[in-house]
């Protein structure tokens, strides 16, 4: 047991995790920096999984591709990219493009640093991404790609206090989230990503850090040591507990005190069918996305049972304030799956949010199951998100409830000619 309060202690196993690779944060990032372009270096089963897993066609021309390491390539000293990244030029024109690591080039020690210096330009940088799935999360892929554009955001001067919101959402959230902060009178130098590489936010040593996914820990942690920035220590901003503590939190860091236990009984009030639905429901959450943690604190505080909340990785520091509100809550860091199903078999949930590998067998099963990765695809963050958030949950609840007995009639009558 890792003790992280007087309230809350982690108990650690041995890392089963049944997780998509990093290569899978390309999904969203590569639409949220629109002048990029995402160069995976891998073998076909890298192409099979982007493919079927993004569900993108040859003819749509994303900004994203595969550069297939075949068997003559295992005789050279270094891949040969160079054309590759002329054909990309011509075709995408980027400002940036993220060369990503996967497992088989990592194995046979590519240099990709050394790689990704040799293919930059100053027009052009390649910028080198760790993403295999041998070392990450799929979602953890995401701080890589942040980490590689710390270099580029300009220095602000100190005495400049703004605040740059650390986590990829979509335009129209950031749009909402600016809105906020600027309405509370906290002033926003941007985020990290924009969604164009040369728009990317000014950090100095009065800049304060609001992350707003829980799997950025390492890129706050760089910008803090590196650029002397404040990093906000809150809830995450998903339901209207961690949306309320977070906006009060933030402008505390700007001498700001407000109170929005107002807002946060009426967002509650607008979800009251949902957390009806929920109430004394269990839950069970295995590790998949890393967002587990403030996933499970909301569905504590609507009213949940939490059975258990896994993760793959727990930073202590970077989760402390999620982690305090999960008091009374089994939380499993690196699960050992074997001892879940055992788990899931005894306790009999209600629900279960799991991975997409995993969800089948649930489902087959006989359980009601969430699929975990829609939580990193939806909008649910901060007061905008919460309707969208409690609907994810009781979503597959109501599938449940609507679905006929499994009988003859269901799949006889009016479809198959009669036996008799």
């Amino acid at each position: 047991m890792m003790p992280v309060s007087s309230d809350c202690q982690i108990l650690k196993e041995d890392n089963v995790t049944h997780s998509f690779c990093g290569l899978a944060c390309v999904g969203w990032l590569y639409q949220k920096i629109k002048d990029s372009f995402f160069l995976i270096l891998g073998t076909h089963t890298c192409a099979h999984f982007l493919q079927n897993a993004l569900g993108m066609m040859i003819f749509a021309k994303p900004r994203f591709g595969i550069a297939l390491i075949e068997e003559a390539d295992l005789s050279r000293a270094e891949p040969q990219l160079e054309a590759v990244i002329e054909e990309i030029k011509r075709d995408h024109n980027p400002s940036v493009i993220f060369l990503l690591s996967s497992c088989t080039p990592e194995v046979m020690k590519v240099d990709f640093k050394g790689l990704a210096h040799h293919l930059s330009t100053d027009k052009t940088p390649v910028l080198f991404v760790p993403a295999s799935g041998l070392v990450f999360n799929f979602t953890q892929a995401e701080d890589s790609v942040l980490q590689a554009l710390v270099p580029f955001c300009p220095e602000a001067p100190a005495g400049e206090k703004k605040v740059v919101f650390v986590g990829s959402v979509n335009d129209i959230t950031a749009d909402d989230l600016r809105t906020e902060a600027e309405q509370l009178g906290i002033p926003v130098a941007g985020f990290l990503p924009e969604s164009r590489f040369d728009k990317l936010p000014s950090v100095g040593p009065d800049t304060v850090l609001a992350p707003i996914q829980p799997y950025l820990s390492r890129v706050c942690s760089r910008l803090s040591r590196e650029r002397g920035s404040q990093v906000l220590t809150s809830l995450f901003p998903f339901g209207p507990d961690g949306t309320k503590t977070f906006w009060e939190d933030l402008a505390a860091m700007f001498d700001i005190t407000v109170d929005l236990s107002d807002r946060a009984e009426a967002a509650w009030e607008k979800i009251k069918p949902q957390t009806d639905m929920l109430k004394g429901k269990k839950i069970f959450l295995t590790a998949d996305t890393m967002m587990e943690l403030p996933l499970a604190r909301f569905l504590k505080n609507a009213g949940a049972e939490v059975v258990e909340c896994s993760s793959a990785y727990i930073n202590k520091k970077f989760h402390a304030r999620e982690l305090e509100a999960l008091e009374g809550v089994k939380v499993v860091e690196q699960p050992n799956f074997h001892r879940q199903l055992e788990e899931i078999r005894r306790t009999r949930p209600d629900m279960i949010v799991t991975s997409l590998m995993t969800a089948n067998p649930f489902v087959g099963n006989g359980f009601v199951v969430k699929w975990s990765m829609e939580f990193t695809l939806m909008s649910i963050h901060s007061w905008s998100g919460v309707f969208t958030l409690a609907n994810l949950f009781v979503a597959p609840l109501l599938r449940r409830e609507s679905l006929p007995e499994f009988d003859d009639s269901v799949w006889l009558e009016g479809v198959m000619p009669s036996a008799q």
